[in-house]
């Protein structure tokens, strides 16, 4: 399965907007919770979230999961709609696309639009 960072971008707001961890995590129906839970977990490696996911006849039924720090961090970096769209443009003026790029350069390269939009470089 290929890494799907628009899908990364939105699970981080979901989880972000939840008003209680011990909630499960409520993912939209466009959303296959299979691919969703996928991301999850690819996250959770990344260490940007904590997930509980239980199943029942092999499928995932009841997600729970909340932001660590980096994933705050990581979500902070990424949330402005303006730089998160210089980095898609600047990822794909390279012949690449944002899937390609790990968690942690993408995370540098949207820290360097950020200062950049804040005046600081």
């Amino acid at each position: 399965m290929k890494r799907d960072m628009e899908l990364v971008r939105d699970l981080l707001f979901l989880i972000e907007s939840q008003d209680s961890d011990h909630n499960e995590l409520k993912i939209p129906s466009e959303i296959d919770r299979e691919v969703a839970v996928y991301h999850l977990n690819i996250m959770e490696q990344a260490g940007f979230t904590d997930n509980t996911i239980q199943y029942a006849d092999n499928k995932p039924m009841w997600i729970y999961s909340s932001l660590t720090w980096d994933g705050h961090d990581f979500l902070d970096s990424i949330k402005n709609d303006t730089v998160w769209n210089k980095i898609k443009s600047g990822v794909k003026s390279k012949g690449l696309e944002l899937g390609q790029l790990s968690f942690s350069v993408l995370k540098e390269y949207a820290k360097l639009e950020l200062k950049k939009k804040l005046g600081m470089e």
